[in-house]
């Protein structure tokens, strides 16, 4: 991350607003597949303008499954990410005190 703070300030905001722009986009995906998977899985009555009981709390307890796995996974993939970074960086420091760095040859 510290390489972001050398890129020129319109290059930074360009790469801050490509981000933003990605997360809107994977929240607004999220959003559509938990519309998609409840609704398929709860509504299945179309006879009436609105949602029967049944309906309303399947769609309740399918949207609060789906966020809280969603969350859960997000959470398990930053615990991996930290223990990659944790790992590569033991590497590193135990490549360098064994080698004493490269050699160039």
């Amino acid at each position: 991350m510290e390489n972001i703070q050398n890129l020129p300030k319109h290059q930074q905001q360009q790469l801050e607003q490509h981000l933003v722009n990605s997360q809107v986009k994977d929240s607004l995906s999220m959003y559509m597949n938990l519309v998609e998977r409840c609704f398929d899985t709860c509504v299945h009555n179309f006879r009436t303008k609105s949602l029967d009981k049944y309906e309303s709390k399947c769609l309740e307890n399918c949207s609060t499954r789906y966020i809280k796995t969603a969350n859960r996974v997000g959470l398990r993939f930053q615990e991996h990410q930290a223990l990659q970074m944790k790992r590569a960086q033991e590497q590193m420091v135990s490549a360098g005190a064994a080698g004493g760095g490269f050699s160039g040859k």
